[in-house]
């Protein structure tokens, strides 16, 4: 996985733009910072108050030309749009994952952007391709190194980024992240994006403490509440504190 490229893509797409720059700016619930292991019990939000798909989709979704804008990318077209929200909820379905994970996850690492652009982790020399910025898979629209930049986007290649970053036709996607975190309540899901994030579960147990981005996992919750927008307002110097 390419942590590395994991953290600058996440904070290139959180922080896409000044205030007031997009619309996104509006947020549908106030941003809490989630504390400790993930688990219902140190208060982090259980699946059954998840907003809903839709309601998660609509509020990202009119957001996302802001800020597929800002990242210089050409924003996404209904017709690719409505290939994005098809693949995510196929892959929920194969996957055996809440398709409200995928969505969130593709919303904090790429902004929805169909044409996200193929970032490498600057020290390991990773290649992270796609919407969910998976490792080194061979579907995306935007890859400059490789000369591959679609304009539009085609389905096959909307549904592969998903496809390829959730795990189903590559090995180290969010299927695998949640599974390694051994975890079977909804803790599995926020221990499993720190995973795919980070690549290492920190010795205490605390998500604060993840090695690349400390407030992935906090960010990943609040976006499954109902939360957008331009910024993050998580302190990674202090998420970790109990």
């Amino acid at each position: 996985m390419g942590a590395i490229a994991h953290f600058f893509l996440t904070v290139a797409s959180l922080a896409q733009a000044a205030p007031g720059a997009s619309p996104s700016s509006t947020r549908a619930v106030a941003y809490k910072s989630y504390r400790g292991d993930g688990t219902a019990a140190q208060g982090w939000p259980d699946v059954s108050n998840w907003s809903s798909f839709d309601d998660i989709w609509n509020i990202n979704v009119a957001a996302s030309p802001g800020a597929c804008k800002w990242l210089g990318l050409v924003p996404n077209s209904d017709k690719e749009n409505n290939a994005l929200k098809a693949a995510i909820k196929q892959a929920g379905t194969d996957s055996d994952l809440d398709a409200r994970f995928i969505l969130v996850t593709v919303f904090q690492e790429s902004a929805g952007c169909v044409r996200v652009k193929t970032s490498y982790s600057p020290n390991e020399g990773r290649r992270n391709p796609g919407l969910l910025q998976g490792p080194d898979g061979p579907h995306t629209c935007n890859d400059e190194k490789k000369g591959i930049k679609l304009n539009p986007c085609p389905d096959a290649q909307i549904k592969g980024m998903i496809t390829d970053g959730v795990g189903l036709t590559m090995n180290d996607g969010l299927k695998q992240t949640v599974a390694r975190s051994k975890a079977k309540d909804v803790s599995r899901y926020y221990k499993g994006a720190l995973l795919y994030n980070s690549g290492v579960m920190p010795s205490s147990g605390n998500l604060g403490k993840g090695r690349s981005n400390p407030c992935y996992s906090s960010d990943i919750a609040n976006r499954l509440m109902g939360w957008v927008a331009d910024s993050s307002p998580c302190n990674k110097k202090t998420i970790g504190n109990l």
